[in-house]
């Protein structure tokens, strides 16, 4: 459980044969490629070697894609959450090339049918504004024929009444005619017949009563026919929707996500040959793995492994048990660990797991997260790297049982346990638990830090910088402790010894860079101050104590007012409030711990800057595809 050493890898071999040999590596998923492309541009090398041209996949993986969706949306495809991804089959370019006009086909097909639903619903439209009028038996040409005469179609709302209209237009009762064709909720539908001459007062007199011209007759043929006309095509356009629909074939589904995942990885193998360099002849490519791991040896290209130089700085790639791993992201998350130094995640592990746990403190809780998140992960077979929250939040609802079982939580006090220590009553018990956590992970932060400089021969350093201030701090917090547990009685007289022997220590060390003797003693004794920092950070551990007491407190005022209703109304509150506080409580501890695991566990030791090994590697969305690394 380490920072693997990485070796270089140097490939060279014959142009256009690069494709072949990164489609290997892809599959090997252990050689990341270093971008060298940069040395065209250098003046020693831009007459000897050349950037490799590409062409990007990603109109053609757009094109699968949109074929993809065209399929799920029509054969209503919903995968469920814990689908198993079938294996990824291999093509051939003639095999690709043909299921890729497949996927045009089927985007061709999807646009007619969207052409033919859009016509559909322009014709709808249309059978809707007709249809009020569809007692109309006259058409438009039956009108024109009339030279002086002119009819007038609208709607008017339905709270005027026609014999308002009438009575308006009633001095001119011998010049129109007027006709309620039909009426909704809404509207009135009117026709309107006068004379050619009059036509111009009589819509002036319409606009009092928010008259609506509506043109609703065809020039060969009146409103009914018009409709049935609709209807006919309508039928007719679902008719060809339904055939086209009929092509898309829900059994082309799997093959096209395959093709997809082919063209995402041919696609990265492309992006990957822009990092290397080429001759007329060969290219030459640059790359890490990690140590130990071996490519195949062919006739087509010539392969050297060396290892870096000393201080040469190379990609991080930690490998870890299946408990650790996971923790990997939070480090990651402040900083990736530079490759020399010691991977935390280790320790951090487990200090994040117990804090966790401690914050959440519930024994119904963290059976619920515990099961929920181990049935997912049994359900969804994660690879390395894949689902590192639910991963990691297993083993803190397993801690998060214990300490309920300690703190005497299920629910709260929804079921009876007997505490160990009471959170409510022992509140000094457990506010020095939480001390008493944070000063035993700065201590091995600090003992972490020794080993970093040890790594780093500094063997002076890490004695004097680690030791005196183990001795002051722990001869100090033997004196303070009394106030918290009570008489210490021999064990404060060894405080007090440990923190003089400390103290001086200190004093006498830590200025030994300074010049003269002077300079020596006041940067000593100035480094006595860094003891408010340490205890700084052990108050900060407090937080152990607080969100341990709200996810209690909240539990238990849930069960209080639930216990003063009747059963019904009690068991939606309950529900109501264990559900807030179990999602609450564990998005705080999440948070609270990681903050303690960044500020004051790794501000002891903890340098990070690295940059995390990212191999090139299949990514596939719809298949599965296992790697040799």
């Amino acid at each position: 459980m380490s920072i693997i050493k990485m070796n270089k890898i140097s490939i060279m071999g014959k142009k256009g044969t690069e494709e072949d040999i990164l489609n290997k590596l892809i599959k090997k998923g252990f050689v990341q490629i270093s971008d060298i492309s940069y040395l065209v541009d250098e003046d020693d090398y831009k007459n000897v070697f050349n950037r490799v041209e590409t062409k990007s996949l990603t109109n053609m993986k757009l094109q699968v894609e949109n074929a993809i969706n065209t399929i799920n949306k029509t054969h209503g495809v919903k995968k469920p959450f814990f689908y198993s991804k079938p294996d990824f089959i291999e093509l051939s370019e003639k095999e690709a090339k043909d299921l890729y006009l497949k996927a045009e086909e089927l985007n061709n097909i999807q646009q007619e049918i969207i052409d033919l639903n859009s016509k559909r619903d322009d014709l709808l439209r249309k059978k809707e504004y007709l249809s009020p009028w569809i007692n109309l038996e006259i058409a438009g040409r039956d009108i024109e024929a009339l030279k002086s005469i002119k009819a007038i179609f609208g709607k008017i709302p339905v709270r005027y009444k026609i014999q308002d209209l009438q009575t308006c237009l009633d001095e001119e009762k011998d010049t129109y005619s007027i006709n309620i064709v039909s009426q909704d909720k809404s509207s009135s539908y009117v026709s309107i017949v006068t004379y050619a001459d009059k036509e111009e007062k009589l819509r002036n007199n319409l606009k009092k009563y928010e008259f609506i011209e509506e043109t609703p007759l065809d020039t060969d043929k009146n409103v009914r026919l018009a409709i049935k006309d609709i209807d006919t095509n309508i039928n007719n356009i679902e008719e060809q929707i339904t055939s086209l629909t009929e092509k898309i074939d829900l059994n082309d589904l799997s093959k096209l996500e395959n093709l997809y995942d082919y063209f995402v990885n041919k696609d990265e193998i492309k992006n990957s040959q822009k990092r290397l360099i080429e001759t007329k002849n060969i290219f030459y490519l640059e790359g890490w793995l990690p140590e130990g791991k071996k490519i195949e040896a062919s006739n087509q290209y010539i392969i050297k492994y060396t290892e870096p130089s000393e201080d040469e700085d190379y990609p991080v790639y930690t490998e870890n048990n299946k408990l650790v791993s996971p923790f990997e992201s939070i480090t990651n998350m402040y900083s990736v660990p530079n490759c020399r130094e010691i991977d935390p995640n280790p320790i951090m592990s487990i200090c994040f797991i117990i804090f966790f746990g401690m914050m959440l403190s519930d024994l119904g809780y963290g059976l619920i997260l515990a099961l929920a998140t181990g049935f997912i992960i049994k359900k969804k077979h994660y690879k390395k790297g894949e689902g590192n929250i639910i991963k990691l939040l297993c083993p803190c609802g397993i801690s998060a049982m214990i300490w309920g079982v300690v703190f005497g939580g299920c629910f709260g006090d929804l079921i009876k346990i007997k505490p160990i220590i009471n959170p409510l009553t022992d509140v000094m018990q457990l506010i020095g638990l939480a001390w008493l956590m944070g000063i035993i992970q700065i201590y091995i932060g600090m003992f972490m830090n020794a080993l970093e400089l040890i790594k780093k021969k500094q063997i002076f350093s890490a004695i004097i910088d680690t030791v005196f201030w183990y001795l002051t701090l722990t001869g100090v917090l033997l004196l303070i402790a009394p106030i918290i547990v009570g008489d210490l009685g021999f064990w404060s007289v060894v405080g007090k010894y440990l923190a003089i022997i400390g103290a001086v220590g200190l004093i006498l060390t830590q200025g030994r860079s300074k010049k003269g003797i002077i300079g020596k003693l006041i940067g000593g004794v100035g480094s006595l101050y860094n003891i408010t920092g340490y205890f700084g950070d052990i108050l900060s551990y407090s937080r152990l104590m607080a969100l341990c007491l709200s996810t209690g407190v909240i539990a238990q005022v849930g069960n209080l007012l639930a216990k003063m209703t009747n059963p019904v109304l009690g068991f939606l509150i309950i529900l109501l409030v264990h559900t807030i506080n179990i999602a609450n409580s564990a998005l705080g501890a999440y948070v609270h711990t990681s903050r303690l695991q960044y500020i004051e566990f790794f501000g002891k030791f903890y340098e990070g800057g690295g940059t995390a090994f990212q191999p090139l590697k299949m990514k596939n969305k719809y298949t599965n595809y296992k790697e040799e690394f």
